[in-house]
């Protein structure tokens, strides 16, 4: 290990505590097993696990089990060897945990770094707490000193020089993993001294290590969760009031510096604001069990990060995916946030299904800062949700999709976003962060490229999107602007897109949705324009200009252009286009993907104008039946063919966006 035995016992505890004081003089005259037995026989007196299980620690997360199996099943297999990472199952030969090993086709990096994340620890010390089989405990210490013997804390190592003493990994074990385990097992017969003091001198120099090599961004939070926590939890180091009060400075400070007025983690992922308010909720339940004072600016500053549940939430209760998103559910989210801020009746009528609490006081939302939509025909599952973002790139995670639109119609996701893919080198990684994988458009087939040019700057998060917007009782209007280049040469186009929802429909149609994008050259040349519509469904109808797609139980989602579609599916060259992630991670590359058609409406010119009709249906029936407009791009007139013969005639003009409208809007 790092830290010697005699910094250890004779620098590193607190000596004022009495059982303490005297350890480094046990140690310099009776040696190393002395001083172990006297920090073991003090850490089983005064251990405080009363405490520390009030905390509602324990989630499944199916991070180390099969969906099919309960803990005790995943226990059995762990003791055996097998260990499931990321999503990837690998069993040692005998049981010897090899730290470093990758077993992965495609040497995918994240299953060595999140091996050593050591969520099955928590499984082991859960089975231990509830039937006192020592084999569970037995098989904890067993990997607990396999993997401090095998993996010494390096001094100063960034985090791309080791493969298992990453920060985000360091913060991870000690937020919830080890101390869960440790907390459980501590009294085991195989809990000998010898362990206690390796198991505590590895919890110092993850500390250390936390404190000294603090990075940014998410990362950043996850370890001052994990240094927090060892403040909390060890008040017996020398250092830990040091280490706490260095843990939430850092987490107060961020708050200001993370998230933008709307609430919204500035990275502008479902996943990762999932990540950074479940840190912070963590770092406030462990302190209200241990009884441990923390700043008050911490718990009231994460208040509207739940709100974000309430603004996105599709009517199936889930969370769109994001940038590198996750579709989550909402209600489990708002049943945290109600527990915490018993005031907000809003949050509880979420948490409770409707049956406590006040429903929300808005059915659509504008988020300035985030640059965000949704606009909603109410909140019951059979209605429409809507979405359409003009966002800022963001601060990580960014998928270069400006301008995207998601759409939940009659209980079914009918457009929706690519999501999250494994963070490996492979061709599905980079499409689904590219504009090839979202309901955006590209010019000259090249994708956005905002990356190119992109520097963060810590007062982007007060700053306001150019997201525009005016909502009504029968129609809402969105409208935002991409201008900041297409491939690797940033190509100059400005592409403006509108969104009118009629949310009553007009003359006899449903609810549906009119994207105008207009297409202006500013390098003056011509261009090929492409709007793109990614459709996670195999069952599908083409018939002129409309795309039909079969969701089952009687819902369609249609799209009807202006042009005849082209249909994109499981193509490989010369563009990587029409997939759709299998899952997050998988162990064959034959279960990476499947093909799946993307749309494309294509335009060519300096300037050009694309219109396309979303059209949900619970009844089998397209009343939209064709999109006529003018080669003029002066025109604002749209004519839509509805069934039956009838003619009606749109005028762009009459919808008309504005960033001074009210942000809210309820029926």
């Amino acid at each position: 290990m790092l830290v010697k035995d005699e910094q250890f016992y004779c620098e590193e505890l607190d000596k004022s505590i009495p059982e303490l004081s005297n350890i480094g003089e046990v140690f310099k005259k009776l040696g190393v097993k002395a001083a172990e037995k006297q920090l073991g026989d003090y850490i089983r007196k005064t251990l405080r696990p009363d405490k520390y299980f009030r905390i509602p620690y324990y989630e499944r997360e199916n991070k180390w089990a099969d969906p099919s199996e309960d803990d005790y099943a995943a226990a059995e297999r762990i003791i055996t060897g097998e260990i499931i990472s990321e999503g990837v199952a690998y069993k040692f030969p005998n049981g010897e945990v090899d730290w470093e090993f990758n077993p992965t086709f495609n040497a995918f990096k994240e299953w060595t770094f999140c091996l050593s994340r050591h969520h099955e620890w928590r499984c082991l010390g859960r089975c231990y707490r509830e039937t006192g089989d020592e084999r569970y405990a037995k098989c904890f210490i067993k990997y607990l000193m396999s993997w401090c013997k095998q993996e010494e804390c390096p001094q100063n190592a960034k985090y791309f020089e080791t493969k298992c003493w990453r920060t985000i990994e360091a913060g991870i074990r000690m937020t919830k993993n080890w101390h869960y385990a440790f907390y459980s097992c501590y009294k085991s017969k195989y809990m000998t001294d010898d362990v206690i003091a390796t198991y505590l001198k590895s919890v110092w120099e993850h500390a250390e290590r936390l404190m000294k090599c603090a990075t940014g961004g998410n990362w950043l939070i996850m370890e001052m969760a994990g240094l927090s926590h060892i403040a909390m939890l060890y008040p017996f180091y020398k250092k830990t009031k040091m280490w706490g009060e260095f843990a939430f400075e850092k987490l107060q400070k961020q708050i200001a510096i993370q998230i933008y007025p709307d609430g919204f983690q500035y990275e502008l992922s479902t996943n990762y604001h999932n990540v950074v308010l479940q840190n912070y909720y963590w770092v406030i339940n462990t302190a209200r069990a241990m009884e441990y004072d923390i700043p008050d600016a911490i718990t009231k500053g994460i208040e509207k990060m739940f709100d974000i549940y309430m603004y996105l939430v599709q009517p199936d209760g889930r969370m769109p995916d994001l940038n590198d998103g996750a579709r989550s559910e909402a209600k489990n989210w708002l049943k945290i946030g109600s527990e915490l801020f018993p005031y907000r009746k809003d949050y509880r009528y979420f948490a409770t299904d409707g049956k406590e609490g006040t429903a929300p006081d808005f059915e659509n939302i504008v988020l300035q800062n985030s640059g965000m939509a949704v606009m909603r025909t109410g909140w019951d599952e059979k209605d429409i949700w809507f979405f359409m973002e003009s966002a800022p790139f963001g601060r990580g995670h960014q998928h270069e999709d400006k301008l995207n639109v998601l759409m939940y119609a009659y209980g079914k996701d009918v457009l929706r976003d690519m999501g999250i893919y494994a963070y490996d080198p492979s061709d599905m990684r980079r499409y689904v962060l590219d504009t090839r994988s979202h309901n955006c458009a590209m010019i000259d087939d090249k994708s956005q490229n905002r990356r190119k040019n992109y520097r963060w700057t810590e007062d982007d998060i007060t700053k306001l999107s150019d997201i525009k917007w005016d909502f009504a009782p029968d129609r809402d209007v969105v409208e935002g602007t991409y201008n900041e280049g297409y491939g690797p040469d940033s190509i100059r186009v400005t592409h403006l897109r509108k969104a009118i929802f009629f949310k009553k429909g007009l003359s006899n149609t449903l609810p549906f949705v009119v994207i105008v994008d207009r297409f202006v050259s500013d390098d003056g040349q011509a261009h090929k324009y492409s709007v793109s519509y990614q459709m996670d469904v195999q069952k599908y109808d083409i018939n002129g200009n409309t795309f039909t797609s079969d969701f089952d139980d009687g819902v369609t989602m249609s799209i009807i252009g202006n042009v005849e579609p082209e249909v994109i599916k499981g193509q490989k060259s010369p563009l990587y286009m029409g997939w759709r992630p299998r899952g997050y991670y998988n162990s064959s590359e034959d279960l990476e993907h499947h093909p799946a058609p993307c749309l494309r409406y294509n335009g060519y010119g300096t300037e050009k104008r694309i219109v396309t009709v979303l059209y949900p249906s619970d009844n089998g029936v397209v009343a939209v039946k064709n999109v006529v407009i003018s080669d003029d791009y002066s025109d604002s007139k749209i004519k839509l063919m509805i069934e039956g013969g009838e003619e009606i005639i749109i005028d762009e003009n009459d919808y008309i966006a504005s960033a001074d409208s009210k942000t809210k809007y309820k029926k």
